[in-house]
């Protein structure tokens, strides 16, 4: 099982101010633009070679996007797209200055375009339906291929809600044949994709596919960890190769834009066991996930019956 890294907020907290990242409508990605340098440590922190961590670190670029760095950092699309891709170099320089002695890969973060609308609408996927396929892939195209550009190792599509959504941007993904990529939904329940649709058929539509030449894996995130097993168990698809990065625990207050973490779940090494039966081969953290509780993941992983 490998271990990716966690949440980019938390992990750029002792670098940077709360309201500059989680308040700011780029969700950080701006950040590339105004502190390289907290970026870079924000990503240090994940695999630093005193605590063994992460063996994938996730560029800064969930939230990032042409027309979101045109709004709201006045740049033009060269230098949109230019930003970009200097996620991945940011990710490269981190890697080289820890000199951790292990190999570490690059995830290309994209995110889904709801995020860009910045009310929630990646954990409902209300705006499929709103939004046609072509705008869709003109909205994707240019992310994605900064990042190929760029060279990362795989494109991370995440917290995406809808098999609509995850069409798109796996036949952008086909464009790019040499592209590794997982393929990571947010679900609502123990069932179903956020936008409705099982989680079950979308493993069955994709991991059955031509998209499986380009998938390493395919999965959720952005979740109670709860959620996992029941989502897992519904797959009747044989020899997924699954991801999975769960939320810390915690519950997220939209209007007050914090965590609640007065209820918080730990996971055990006997949880990690039993996912990796079910076909687990990425696992890591997402919101509410920082560096403590990855290294903490490298040990429950380290002890994992062989």
């Amino acid at each position: 099982m490998f271990l990716l890294d966690g949440s980019f907020i938390s992990g750029i907290l002792p670098y940077t101010d709360y309201d500059n990242v989680a308040k700011h409508p780029l969700w950080g990605s701006n950040l590339l633009f105004t502190n390289e340098e907290a970026v870079v440590n924000g990503h240090k922190d994940y695999i630093k070679g005193d605590v063994p961590g992460a063996e994938f670190l996730t560029t800064n670029t969930y939230q990032a996007s042409i027309e979101g760095f045109q709004k709201y950092l006045d740049l033009n699309f060269d230098q949109s797209f230019q930003l970009i891709k200097k996620s991945v170099a940011i990710c490269r320089r981190a890697i080289m200055e820890e000199n951790s002695g292990r190999t570490v890969r690059i995830m290309g973060s994209v995110g889904p375009y709801g995020a860009s609308l910045c009310d929630g609408s990646e954990y409902n996927g209300n705006y499929i339906g709103k939004i046609d396929s072509k705008e869709l892939y003109d909205w994707h195209k240019p992310r994605i291929q900064a990042l190929v550009e760029a060279g990362v190792d795989v494109v991370l599509f995440e917290t995406i809600p809808s098999v609509d959504e995850a069409d798109v941007l796996l036949n952008i993904l086909s464009e790019f044949p040499n592209q590794k990529a997982c393929l990571s939904f947010s679900c609502k329940d123990s069932i179903h994709l956020s936008h409705g649709e099982t989680f079950a058929s979308a493993v069955e539509k994709f991991w059955s596919s031509d998209s499986k030449k380009q998938l390493i894996a395919i999965g959720m995130n952005c979740m109670d960890t709860k959620l996992i097993t029941p989502l897992l168990t519904s797959v009747k698809t044989e020899n997924v190769d699954f991801i999975a990065y769960p939320n810390g625990g915690g519950i997220w207050d939209a209007v007050k834009k914090c965590w609640d973490n007065t209820q918080k779940y730990q996971i055990s090494i006997d949880d990690l066991n039993l996912w990796s039966k079910k076909g687990l081969k990425i696992f890591g953290g997402c919101c509410n996930t920082d560096a403590t509780e990855i290294s903490r993941f490298r040990n429950l992983i380290d002890n994992l019956p062989s």
